[in-house]
């Protein structure tokens, strides 16, 4: 008795909603860590214009922005191999849009040591 196998792309529709739920959480906790990384430089660290000019506070936050780049790398890493291997295409696709969009963002902002 010969068994199909059933392919990786098709999944049954309670899979898909998972897959929908679990990435809207995703998004939703990665907007809030960029919010902190942000609310937290903002305190001396990030010079734009746009968040005031508070002075530098924090001689030690001079790693703060590699420090929080290389966090949501990882985070981006480690969520995206999960989906992945839980087969969670659109979670694994929405992790990468926005952590890496994030880590972009704020990697780009000017600092006190990196104008």
């Amino acid at each position: 008795m010969a068994h199909r196998v059933r392919s990786p792309r098709k999944r049954s529709d309670r899979h898909k909603a998972v897959d929908c739920a679990v990435s809207g959480l995703l998004l939703a906790v990665d907007l809030l860590l960029v919010v902190a990384i942000l609310v937290l430089g903002s305190e001396g660290v990030f010079t734009e214009d746009w968040m005031g000019y508070p002075g530098m506070t924090d001689p030690a936050g001079e790693t703060f922005q590699h420090s929080a780049v290389w966090f949501l790398i990882t985070a981006e890493a480690v969520t995206v191999g999960l989906a992945v291997a839980c087969r969670l295409w659109i979670t694994a696709g929405t992790q990468l849009v926005a952590l890496t969009a994030g880590s972009v963002f704020i990697g780009s902002l000017s600092t006190y040591w990196n104008p």
